[in-house]
């Protein structure tokens, strides 16, 4: 195993700094407390009444916007007759999915290294993982800035990573169509995941691929059966209409706006450009990535990388906050440890650190506040400038993405990087 003490760095960093977003981000923003976990329970409570739920808002214009079979779902949530409880629920639920993932991390990185040593890469790879690496990567997966906001907003995100994780591990175990039901179910309620179907067609997981479709269709089917047709059409044609025209730009943009997109630098160097085209024009530029991610799938180290790749540029294409990144905790953290010294892990590393203390505007605001005025407005200004083109951690997403498509490229060509 190469030197840990980079992987190290960076984990401790990111805790750090997410135990302090955490504990500030409900002071400046206490409208965000239960944010996510609110629209779950209102929206479960209208649909068991026979009332639109897609028209319900308890909290401004922020409403549920998920396929109508998700909502039942949340009836244990409406049950309990309180948003509070419900809120409670909710954490308890995602404390208990980020224990399964952290194991998932901790487990992957200990299955690669023995891979590895089997397989004779170097003299270290034989060395198991010490107890403060295993300490480490599960409190980066419970502490870190990304997973705080989610459980302060009762977001379902941490569900769905270890919907993931599980379903990538599932298929290492050659359990294909188990495999495929968890990806199907994670992109029920997301949509986005299934563009893990690249990476599953990839390694011509076919029975993993039918199982995924069959369960989206199914869920889709059952929310048709349930709601009537009419709310499933209003769900195509309202509902994710407007959510495809979020970070649209059309007047520049917003360096204020926390998208992670590569819509971003589209609206700048294609500022005519429709906001009917951003996805597909987005989605052809990110093409060869996904291509290029996914080059090699020869070994477990490999596969993980392909499937960071796809994650990660399916990220990119939508207009994502950064919060979403607990949806690629794995295989980010393994990632850290199982790469090669070189080139293709530092890079990894270095992204690492911007996606995992991902700032945007309202972090400069706070960080400056401290700051003499003439100096704060410098800072601000040069943010402004940067953020208007890039935010930070679409900077992470490139480097990190930038470190899968070296590593695949020489996996391919079988050249080995500097040490």
């Amino acid at each position: 195993m190469p030197s840990v003490r980079a992987p190290r760095l960076v984990l401790l960093a990111s805790v750090l700094a997410g135990v302090a977003n955490t504990a500030l981000f409900p002071l400046r923003n206490p409208e965000q407390v239960a944010l996510a976990t609110d629209v779950y329970y209102y929206s479960a409570r209208a649909a068991l009444r026979g009332a639109d739920f897609y028209a319900v808002n308890p909290i401004g214009q922020t409403g549920f916007r998920y396929p109508p079979a998700v909502v039942l779902a949340f009836a244990p949530h409406a049950a309990l007759g309180d948003p509070l409880l419900a809120f409670a629920f909710q954490t308890l639920l995602n404390l208990a999915a980020l224990a399964g993932l952290a194991a998932i991390v901790v487990r992957t990185v200990e299955r690669a290294t023995f891979e590895r040593a089997a397989h004779g890469s170097t003299a270290r790879s034989g060395r198991g993982l010490a107890t403060l690496d295993r300490a480490l990567l599960a409190a980066a997966v419970f502490l870190v800035g990304p997973t705080g906001l989610n459980l302060v907003m009762g977001q379902v995100n941490p569900l769905l990573a270890l919907g993931l994780a599980g379903g990538a591990v599932l298929l290492e175990r050659d359990r294909r169509r188990a495999s495929g039901a968890a990806f199907g179910l994670v992109a029920l309620v997301k949509l986005f995941p299934a563009l893990v179907g690249v990476w599953l067609l990839r390694r011509r997981a076919w029975r993993a691929v039918a199982a995924a479709t069959a369960t989206g269709i199914a869920g889709l089917a059952a929310g048709a059966l349930v709601f009537g047709p009419a709310t499933s059409v209003a769900y195509v044609t309202e509902t994710l209409a407007g959510e495809a025209a979020v970070a649209s730009f059309a007047g520049g943009p917003d360096p204020t706006a926390p998208f992670v997109t590569i819509r971003r630098q589209l609206a700048v160097l294609a500022p005519g450009l429709g906001s009917t085209w951003l996805l597909p024009v987005g989605a052809v530029v990110l093409a060869p990535v996904f291509a290029g991610v996914n080059r090699v799938v020869a070994d477990l180290r490999s596969r993980l990388v392909a499937l960071q790749g796809t994650l990660l540029a399916t990220l990119l294409l939508l207009p994502l906050e950064p919060f979403y990144v607990v949806l690629v905790l794995f295989p980010l953290l393994p990632l850290l440890y199982v790469l090669d010294a070189g080139w293709p892990r530092r890079l990894v590393l270095a992204g690492a650190i911007l996606l995992l203390i991902p700032v945007t505007w309202a972090s400069v605001t706070t960080m400056t506040a401290v700051l003499p005025v003439g100096l704060a407005a410098v800072v601000r200004d040069a943010a402004r400038t940067l953020f208007s083109f890039v935010l930070p951690p679409t900077i992470g997403s490139y480097l990190v993405l930038a470190g899968c498509l070296l590593a695949q490229h020489r996996a391919a060509t079988g050249a080995r990087g500097s040490v």
